[in-house]
């Protein structure tokens, strides 16, 4: 049998296009948010994409998140798969936690127990 693992997807959007091509502000909110969900970071890779666009990851201990925009659209995907399962308040704390970072207008979190 193995460990639980928790899949967490987020939709943000309505989001400044500005904000969604800024590699360094997206990477500090994926600390930021690992740091709040008491995971711990590993490794970071960032590839900024021509004319815009960003994709983002962190490798965790615990797994690892990622954040992929689409600037144009004003939307962005953060995905997090994690062993260390996080409770309903701490995934509301992080889900506020990116609607203020990004000044989302609309944020919808969907989550799944393998």
């Amino acid at each position: 049998m193995h460990a639980a693992v928790q899949s967490i997807t987020i939709k943000v959007s309505e989001v400044d296009s500005a904000l969604l091509n800024d590699a360094d502000e997206l990477q500090k909110m994926l600390r930021n948010v690992t740091e709040l969900a008491g995971l711990h970071s590993l490794e970071s890779v960032t590839h900024q994409f021509s004319p815009q666009g960003i994709s983002a990851a962190l490798l965790l201990s615990e797994s690892h998140i990622a954040i992929h925009t689409w600037p144009e659209s004003g939307v962005a995907y953060i995905a997090m798969t994690t062993c260390k399962m996080l409770d309903d308040d701490k995934l509301q704390q992080i889900k506020e936690l990116i609607a203020q970072l990004l000044d989302a207008e609309n944020i919808i979190v969907k989550e799944i127990i393998l």
